[in-house]
């Protein structure tokens, strides 16, 4: 475990763009959404919510499977809907708290410029 994070880079969050802090919202909604829509089938495949699993989709409403698998499609739209909505809501507060704090410090494999660079000159050597 202590290997695999020697590989890892660390950065201090300061400043985030707006469009990639809804990139991130929305990722980790899509992320949540799947994980919930996953559950949601799972829990209809082994019959404990088949009878109670509806799905309504304008004029049409199903249930059972059919409606597990409308939940396991919309499910992770709909929260990836949230998490458009929660970074519009939460970009300013953010920032104001990343000033005060004076940035988040991250770990990571990062990709940017520098790598890029970086990437060049070793392909070049």
């Amino acid at each position: 475990m202590e290997d695999q994070k020697q590989g890892y880079d660390r950065l201090t969050l300061k400043y985030i763009k707006i469009s990639a802090y809804m990139k991130l919202c929305v990722t980790a909604g899509i992320a949540f959404g799947l994980l919930m829509g996953v559950f949601q089938f799972a829990m209809t495949l082994l019959n404990w919510t088949a009878q109670a699993t509806q799905a309504s989709f304008g004029s049409i409403s199903l249930t059972g499977i059919p409606a597990a698998i409308l939940i396991l499609i919309f499910i992770p739209l709909r929260y990836g809907f949230f998490g458009v909505i929660f970074s519009m809501i939460s970009y300013f507060p953010m920032m104001f708290l990343l000033r005060k704090i004076k940035g988040i410090t991250l770990e990571g494999v990062f990709e940017g410029e520098e790598a890029k660079k970086e990437e060049g000159v070793s392909k070049d050597s």
